[in-house]
């Protein structure tokens, strides 16, 4: 059985240098033989399921998730931090008229609780998208190197599929305005 090294740094270091990095230029070995152990981590790509997203629990009360809690995705995108931002937008927006009309003292739970759904029913649809786009890429960027049928399948699907169909309505994902915050008066 192969050792747990995802909570010792030295393993970490030489997980990376022998297998992951196994065959890069001697100037990228070097980065990983000095790396500060201290800083080294290891943690696994969390993924949520897109029908979890649009289907599942978001909110409970005046209580919701954002960012990575809402929508962990793979990186194939390079939308994770910017779903987050675009959250803390429509959060403002959804809840900001409420506390801009009552302030923090006068402002009540009930409507910081519509407020909260305003913002899951905007952002479900969004971020199952990107989640599922994110996905998808790198899949078939990463599938396609396997051997036998389901290889062979990854492939195909990439080239007559992904790439003609796909590729240009995912990548259009990322060009996205959320909108604009509440105007203070």
């Amino acid at each position: 059985m192969a050792r747990d090294f995802s909570t010792d740094p030295s393993l970490i270091q030489k997980e990376v240098e022998q297998n992951l990095a196994k065959g890069f230029p001697e100037a990228y070995l070097d980065v990983v033989r000095h790396a500060d152990l201290s800083s080294l981590t290891w943690a696994p790509l969390m993924l949520r399921a897109p029908w979890s997203i649009v289907a599942g629990p978001m909110q409970r009360g005046s209580v919701t998730v954002a960012g990575d809690a809402m929508h962990p995705m793979t990186p194939d995108l390079g939308q994770g931090g910017c779903s987050a931002l675009e959250d803390a937008v429509v959060l403002a927006r959804s809840i900001g008229p409420a506390l801009i009309a009552g302030g923090l003292e006068r402002c009540c739970a009930k409507e910081v609780e519509e407020g909260m759904k305003k913002y899951v029913g905007e952002r479900r649809w969004r971020v199952a998208g990107l989640v599922t786009g994110s996905y998808v890429s790198g899949w078939v960027q990463q599938g396609g190197s396997g051997s036998g049928l389901g290889g062979w399948f990854v492939k195909w699907f990439r080239d007559h599929v992904f790439y003609r169909f796909l590729s240009t309505r995912i990548a259009s994902a990322v060009n996205y305005d959320c909108g604009g915050l509440p105007k203070l008066e």
